[in-house]
């Protein structure tokens, strides 16, 4: 049943080389302008950007759903879209450390429709509720001639009381907590790859149900990586989204590698991988493949922080070690590739 094509990202029409050029420039002017300021903001890079008011730290940050938003409204799943857009951002802050607070929501709709508003604003405030995080406001905007599709976008308020600092040490192990699927990263492979192939999310395929697993929410991981921080039981914590396992460069710096062994993924990600004939390389640098959240710890804190993830409802995997080098990261993969990220 697999497609004849080759997909990958760029295919799709997701170019990640200059996704990342066009990051390194919002950087740059957004570090100019603060010197031009004299406003002393910190951490620029890394998962949240904080700025001190009178003398704490705070972090704003947004983020959105995505494609995966064409994905659920066919699929009927309005909830999961609110859902995911609280998740996306709280386990984005508290990779750095920071508590999230408060949030806010912008909702776009092509038309005033109040039943699919409300499951959305459901989903939100469900998530909001599990992350402890209050839901202060937003904005809903009717745009008939602008968008085609439901969008939400959520920013969330976060304090950071600490002084944990998000970088992984030699000698580390590092330690996997599961996904809940494909999160919210992806989709427009995805898509491409489904829609080019069985032209159906509503259709079984090899056992597995593509609407249910395609329309899995984002784990929500912040109160189990407050915890892990509080607890003294890591040093480095990186969220698996866009850019995949290139994420975990960001606590490696450049004078650290990572090897990792990978366990094997949900089938629900060797089957997109099989539809779309999609390379081993491009899989692990666009898909969490069932590993959400990467901790780096000590070794003796290891059974601790297991520990720790289970008490909190997920698998723990001990995939591998951190050693001295120059910022590569190493997978050997289930299905025989070993890649260099």
């Amino acid at each position: 049943m697999a497609g004849n094509n080759i997909w990958t990202y760029s295919k799709a029409g997701i170019d990640l080389s200059k996704h990342r050029s066009m990051h390194r420039y919002a950087l740059e002017n957004i570090a100019k302008l603060a010197k031009e300021l004299g406003i002393n903001i910190k951490n620029i890079g890394s998962y949240t950007t904080f700025i001190g008011v009178e003398g704490v730290d705070i972090a704003l940050h947004v983020d959105g759903v995505g494609t995966k938003t064409i994905v659920l409204s066919k699929l009927n799943r309005y909830e999961v879209i609110g859902w995911d857009c609280v998740a996306m951002n709280v386990n984005d802050v508290v990779c750095d450390g920071a508590r999230p607070l408060a949030l806010i929501d912008y909702i776009a709709m092509p038309r005033d429709d109040e039943e699919i508003f409300k499951r959305i604003f459901d989903g939100i405030i469900n998530a909001a509720r599990i992350a402890r995080v209050a839901v202060v406001g937003g904005e809903t905007a009717i745009l008939p001639d602008l968008v085609n599709s439901v969008d939400a976008i959520c920013m969330v308020v976060a304090v950071k009381r600490n002084s944990f600092v998000n970088r992984a040490r030699r000698g580390d192990i590092v330690i996997g907590v599961n996904s809940w699927g494909l999160h919210a990263n992806g989709y427009t492979l995805v898509r491409r790859v489904i829609e080019s192939t069985v032209n159906s999310y509503n259709i079984s395929i090899d056992g597995i149900d593509l609407g249910e697993e395609l329309s899995r929410p984002t784990a929500i991981y912040s109160n189990l990586v407050m915890e892990a921080i509080e607890q003294g039981l890591v040093n480095s914590i990186a969220h698996i989204t866009g850019g995949a396992f290139r994420k975990v460069k960001r606590v490696l710096g450049d004078d650290l590698d990572m090897y990792i062994r990978m366990p094997e993924p949900p089938k629900i990600f060797s089957l997109i991988m099989k539809l779309g004939n999609i390379p081993v390389t491009e899989m692990y640098s666009v898909f969490n493949m069932g590993i959400g959240l990467v901790f780096t710890t000590p070794i003796e804190k290891v059974q601790s922080l297991m520990e720790l993830i289970e008490r909190n409802g997920f698998n723990a995997y001990k995939l591998g070690e951190v050693v001295s080098g120059s910022g590569s990261i190493y997978i050997d993969t289930p299905f025989g590739e070993k890649l260099e990220l």
